[in-house]
């Protein structure tokens, strides 16, 4: 969805990456997939602006933060993110 709809973003595959698996833990976090929006590079997928948190595959609320992050950052991807 990230993809489909603009979005820079790190994915992690916490099977695969053992830092990323401890801080999906150390986060409380026991399912994926979790969407970070707004820290930097923390566990699965990031973008630099709202700080939200979605557990799952939460359609409305994925689209809440896109829309969040468009307003803030005026939908502008940074040029070597894509």
């Amino acid at each position: 969805m990230l993809s489909r709809e603009g979005v820079p973003f790190t994915a992690y595959n916490v099977d695969e990456d053992d830092r990323a698996y401890d801080e999906l833990i150390a986060r409380g976090f026991r399912t994926i997939p979790v969407t970070v929006f707004g820290e930097g590079t923390d566990v699965v997928d990031v973008v630099n602006v709202v700080n939200v948190v979605i557990r799952g595959f939460d359609e409305p609320a994925l689209m809440t933060a896109i829309a969040d992050w468009r307003a803030k950052a005026g939908g502008q991807a940074p040029p070597d993110s894509q």
